[in-house]
């Protein structure tokens, strides 16, 4: 009997001890959630919410945020969604997962858009002090390529996913040079006929807005894109390579890539389906072969070849 009550007592206080550090913990998520939607506003962005809501216990800490609506000042981004849910554990504080419903997205000045009825996402911290971004579809059947570079109106992909890997913090360099990536990303999209996968970084002051202000300066600081590798693999034929891309002073593209062709023919048909008829041209004619191409004076060449005009990444 004495076990028992020991036993009994043992177990009340530890049910204590796991209700106090979990609603401790949970308080102190739904607070950072809202301080990160502030600081959030404070660095120039539309941040729009209804309530930021705590629930999940014993097992889970949810923190779930109706109606967020997130835009920069210009037509860099704009993201809504009529709730999102954060969840993580008592023994995960790293590592968060996230699904947000009837999702809108539409980014640098509306050339891309697309709707979901349920995207997912994973957040985690790893030991170097990286935080890793996941990015995905929850139901493929909800999804709606609205547009793209090369696409218009709706289109369904197979699937798509996203990884994003940055510092928690990001410091400004105290000399004013950029030699370390703010953000690597990686992007793989397959259409069910084509796939695509890109990895790279961004280098240079982060991006905060879509805007000749915001452009520039991160164009003037140094500010350069590389894509590492990029592959294009379609039925009959596959293009891969490598680039490195800024924007002139005109916002258009201004760099150099080098490709490698196996199937010129279908790599070209993928090109002229979705409306780039110049360029199809141009790889329907070349060998399987490596080829250089160059971005500049807002022209795009090809083995020394002209071949479209670039146009920039701003409206006047």
């Amino acid at each position: 009997m004495t076990k028992i009550r020991t036993f009994a007592g043992f177990l009340f206080v530890a049910i204590l001890v796991y209700s106090g550090l979990w609603y401790t913990s949970s308080f102190q998520a739904r607070r950072d959630t809202e301080a990160m939607l502030g600081d959030w506003r404070d660095k120039g962005l539309k941040v729009e919410h209804g309530k930021v809501k705590l629930s999940g216990f014993p097992y889970r800490i949810v923190i779930t945020v109706d109606g967020l609506q997130v835009r920069t000042r210009g037509p860099g981004l704009d993201v809504g969604a009529e709730s999102v849910m954060l969840v993580s554990h008592l023994w995960t504080p790293g590592h968060w997962v996230a699904e947000a419903t009837n999702v809108s997205v539409k980014a640098a000045d509306d050339a891309l858009a697309f709707t979901d009825g349920s995207m997912r996402g994973s957040y985690r911290i790893h030991e170097d002090g990286k935080a890793v971004i996941v990015v995905d579809s929850g139901d493929m059947a909800d999804f709606s390529l609205m547009k793209a570079p090369g696409v218009t109106g709706p289109k369904a992909l197979k699937n798509w996913q996203l990884f994003l890997r940055s510092d928690t913090e990001h410091h400004e360099p105290d000399n004013g040079l950029y030699e370390d990536r703010f953000l690597d990303f990686k992007l793989v999209v397959d259409t069910g006929a084509t796939a695509l996968e890109a990895t790279g970084g961004i280098m240079g002051p982060v991006i905060r807005d879509w805007t000749s202000d915001a452009l520039g300066a991160w164009r003037d600081a140094g500010g350069l894109m590389e894509l590492d590798a990029v592959q294009l693999t379609t039925d009959g034929g596959r293009m891969g390579g490598n680039a490195s891309l800024t924007l002139d002073e005109g916002f258009r593209p201004l760099g150099s890539a080098t490709l490698r062709l196996e199937g010129p023919e279908a790599i070209a048909a993928e090109f002229k389906a979705i409306g780039l008829a110049d360029i199809a041209k141009a790889l329907a004619g070349a060998s399987e072969k490596e080829m250089s191409v160059m971005l500049q004076m807002g022209t795009l060449t090809l083995d020394g070849t002209q071949v479209t005009s670039l146009k920039p990444l701003l409206d006047d």
